[in-house]
Parts: C-alpha cells; sequence; structure tokens
C-alpha cells in the first residue's frame, strides 16, 4: 500500500509540473499576444492571347556549395519549375561545369538554359513584376519555397548569357545514300583520312555519360547571320547524322533595364547581370551541344577525324566548308564541357482550385 501511494504522489507531482509548464507557455490575457500569420487576399489571374515577340533565352550561372547541383536541380525541378511552365517559360535543362575543372575545391558552377517569348515575357516573370502572370496558388507557393531551398546551395553567380538566336530543329533530317557500290578492300584498318572516296558502316551505340559542350565565340561585327546559316544549313545535319544532339545557337544580346524595379528577383537583386560586356568590335555567339560522352565529342573534334564515322560525301564537304567559313569570323574561342539534366518542360497537370471571385470595383 504504502508504494502504491509513492507512485500516486509522484504521478500527482509530474502532473502538476507538466500543467504548470504549459500555462507558462500560454499566452496571458490582457498581456502581449502571439503575432497572427500575416494574411493577404488570394490573387488569382486570368490570362490574354499570347503576345507576340522575339524569343530570348537566358543561360544563367550559378555558383554551388560543392556537392549541391543535384539538390539544386531537385529543388527546381519539384518547386519552381511547373510554376514557371505555367506561365509560359520553357526550361532546357541544367548542367556542371566539368571542364575546365573549377579553380575553387569547395565550388561547382552551373549553368541553367530557359527560354522565354521575349524580354517582356522575362521581366513578366521576375518578383519585381506588379502583375504577376500566375497568381500565386499553392503553384507558386511551392516555387518560392524552392527558390528558398536553392539559396541555400548558393554562394554568387557570375550573371547570364541574355541570348537571341534560335534552338536546333528537333525534326528528321532525310539524307539519302548516294547511287554508289563498294567491296571490303581490308577489315581491320581505316583508310587515310585524303582517300578520295570513303564510305562507312556504323557499329553499335556505345553506353556513355552524356556530356554538353558551350562553346563562346567572338565573331566579326554584323557577320551573326551568315555565321548561324551555315550552322543550320550545314552544321548540324552532319552532326545529328552522327549522332550529336546540337541545342541551339544564340547571339548574345543585352537588353536595357527599365529601371522600374521589374527587374528584381525573390530577393530584391536585379536579375538583368551579363557574364561578359558589349563590345563595338565583336559579336558573341553561345552554342550548346549535347554529346553521348568525351568520346563522342572527340570523334567529331576535327574534320580528319570525323570523316571515319561518316564518309566523305556531300554531306561531309558541307560540313567542312561551313566550319573553315566559320573559322575565318572567329576572333576567338573557348568550350567549356557540362553534365547534368535535361528537362524540356514535360506536360504537367496543374489543377485549378475550386474556388469562386467576383471582380473587383
Amino acid at each position: 500500500m504504502k508504494r502504491r501511494s509513492l507512485r500516486h504522489l509522484l504521478a500527482a507531482m509530474i502532473g502538476a509540473v507538466a500543467i504548470s509548464a504549459l500555462t507558462s507557455l500560454a499566452p496571458v490575457a490582457g498581456g502581449p499576444q502571439a503575432p497572427a500569420p500575416r494574411q493577404t487576399p488570394p490573387r488569382p489571374v486570368r490570362n490574354d492571347t499570347p503576345h507576340p515577340g522575339r524569343e530570348l533565352a537566358v543561360l544563367r550561372n550559378h555558383q554551388l556549395r560543392k556537392g549541391g547541383h543535384q539538390p539544386f536541380f531537385e529543388f527546381s525541378r519539384d518547386g519552381l519549375w511547373p510554376y514557371f511552365d505555367r506561365i509560359g517559360a520553357r526550361v532546357v535543362g541544367q548542367w556542371k561545369v566539368i571542364e575546365p575543372a573549377s579553380t575553387s575545391a569547395d565550388r561547382e558552377d552551373v549553368y541553367r538554359l530557359t527560354r522565354y517569348a521575349s524580354f517582356e515575357h522575362w521581366l513578366g516573370t521576375r518578383s519585381g513584376n506588379g502583375n504577376p502572370i500566375g497568381g500565386d496558388g499553392p503553384a507558386w507557393q511551392k516555387g518560392q519555397a524552392g527558390i528558398t531551398d536553392r539559396r541555400a546551395l548558393e554562394t554568387g553567380s557570375a550573371g547570364a548569357y541574355f541570348l537571341e538566336g534560335a534552338m536546333a530543329p528537333d525534326g528528321p533530317y532525310f539524307m539519302p545514300a548516294l547511287p554508289e557500290r563498294f567491296r571490303l578492300v581490308e577489315s581491320g584498318r581505316r583508310p587515310q583520312s585524303t582517300q578520295p572516296v570513303i564510305a562507312v558502316r556504323a557499329g553499335e551505340a556505345q553506353p556513355a555519360r552524356e556530356i554538353v559542350e558551350l562553346r563562346y565565340q567572338r565573331i566579326r561585327k554584323g557577320t551573326f547571320d551568315e555565321f548561324t546559316q551555315v550552322t543550320k544549313t550545314s552544321i548540324w545535319p552532319w552532326e545529328e547524322k552522327l549522332g550529336a544532339r546540337p541545342i541551339g545557337q544564340w547571339r548574345v544580346v543585352y537588353p536595357q533595364d527599365p529601371r522600374d524595379g521589374s527587374t528584381r528577383n525573390a530577393f530584391g537583386q536585379s536579375a538583368l547581370r551579363f557574364i561578359t560586356t558589349p563590345s563595338a568590335e565583336y559579336d558573341e555567339v553561345v552554342t550548346l551541344t549535347r554529346y553521348s560522352g568525351p568520346a563522342h565529342r572527340e570523334a567529331l573534334s576535327a574534320p580528319d577525324r570525323a570523316v571515319f564515322e561518316g564518309g566523305n560525301g556531300p554531306d561531309f564537304v558541307a560540313w567542312k566548308n561551313a566550319l573553315e567559313r566559320q573559322r575565318s569570323l572567329t576572333l576567338t574561342s573557348r568550350s567549356e564541357v557540362l553534365e547534368g539534366f535535361m528537362y524540356s518542360s514535360p506536360p504537367l497537370y496543374l489543377q485549378g482550385l475550386p474556388e469562386r471571385y467576383e471582380p473587383l470595383p
């Protein structure tokens, strides 16, 4: 009996302490109250028909903590990008620079490519826009959370390339075989690259880890139209045949800041920051191309190597001549090798909320 009484006494004492602790945390009548969550009216939208404009692509650099590329991508894919798709932007992909290696042992450089219908569209997607395109429902809220999560991984940014030009066509090419016949002379040995006629059969696809080449070139002022025309007609068809997948080629542009706060991002900073500076002496070209891996890129790196991959028919001659013409227009050139994730804005269903609204007077 004494033991039972002792247990009852201890239980009563513990209960009293717990009640006292809870009471001390509760607001006191007449005293200061815990602030209520900030309430703002919901902001639904209706949208106009598409506005015409000149497409703008933005290749933005992010400097991340080591190991940040994968989670940065996931925060973007699962948080922000579904809302960005909703408001008309199209995210192409995100990649980490692997060559040249970063000079910082604790940093990763990342690029993300996003397409907009125009510079005005880009402004409309900024946090500083006073008339947001997509409203502020749960998709927007999840996007804002994704931005916050990404921010914890960032250490800085070199800015962005703002680009006008063209995405590579993703349609089929018909490049018929020439009406020729051949006999096998020797197996296991390639011909000389200067041989007048080189015909090729293709082996099986080789597994590899996909890479993307980012090529930045300075070319003679005013020659971009000619430069990109030979890319479209002669370079891309040959490289597509050999398994490369061009993403696009663009000229770097420098939109003017309206200076009305519309370029601000979610952290109040202007997102209109450039990696390079404009020059009256040259135009700048950015080209992105996908390869199945480093060996694939190396195989297409020069005519005397690539001829063994696709033969030296008229398509090869056109490709070689186009490279020579572009070389004559180019002042400087540099490349970075990237690896990462294609996104290409897959279909997503962001269901409208079951709500009723009436216009404000």
